[in-house]
């Protein structure tokens, strides 16, 4: 056998203790790759990928022809490849990789004005305001949902530059009735779990909008990140690169 041959044999090893672990059946002697799509996210997502690997580990470990050498020889391309696959499985990304951190992201307070937020979301591009209370954590968010919800809740209302989004909490409240609903998930929570999030439709009319980072997943905690469907997007692509 070549050496990277020989080296996508160990890595397979190494991979099937992966699967067996999250499979819940590590003492396992198969390939328990079904039991373990069924309970991890990240299995479920790479579970053709698995499969290929676990059929060409196969061909090389219980070859069926009768010619010296092997049949087929693992190149160094296709290695990396699994190799990245063992890494993942072992560290899979998570929400703090993704998505901006407190520091980094544009929030508001009850004082603020909204024509200062409106220029400034407009300027730097933002879609989300998260509103925070005197500890950091998430009282609401101000967004185009909410000016629309204020401008349609009476006969007659005016929205101008100078009033403060304590003019218009009730409609930036996280229980508003609006088309976009918000989760609170933990730093650890993996990032195939977020993205099944964005997916899920909440009803015939409402998605998730973002999901908030707190210690853990509580909305009562600091904010610590806000993620978008954008955000996991991304990272999906940079890793499939």
């Amino acid at each position: 056998m070549n050496d990277p041959t020989e080296k996508f044999l160990r890595t397979f090893e190494e991979i099937k203790t992966e699967v067996n672990y999250l499979a819940g059946d590590p003492s396992s002697g198969s390939f328990e790759l079904e039991k373990a799509a069924e309970r991890d996210s990240v299995i479920a997502r790479n579970r053709r990928l698995l499969k290929y690997i676990r059929e060409v580990r196969n061909v090389l470990q219980h070859p069926n022809h009768k010619t010296p050498g092997d049949a087929v020889l693992v190149s160094e391309t296709f290695l990396e490849e699994v190799e990245i696959l063992l890494e993942r499985l072992r560290n899979p990304p998570t929400a703090n990789s993704v998505g901006v951190s407190l520091k980094q992201m544009m929030t508001a307070s009850r004082a603020d004005r909204l024509g200062d937020l409106a220029d400034r979301m407009k300027k730097e591009g933002f879609s989300h305001v998260p509103i925070l209370d005197e500890n950091d954590a998430v009282i609401g968010v101000f967004n185009e949902a909410a000016v629309f919800d204020h401008l349609w809740a009476e006969t007659e209302t005016i929205v101008g530059r100078e009033m403060e989004i304590s003019e218009i909490l009730p409609h930036c409240l996280l229980d508003a009735d609006h088309t976009e609903t918000f989760r609170f998930k933990k730093p650890g929570t993996k990032l195939d779990e977020l993205a099944e999030i964005f997916r899920a439709v909440e009803s015939s009319t409402t998605r998730v909008g973002a999901v908030f980072i707190t210690a853990s997943g509580s909305k009562s905690e600091p904010l610590q990140r806000l993620i978008t469907p954008w955000d996991v997007l991304d990272s999906f692509r940079s890793n499939e690169k």
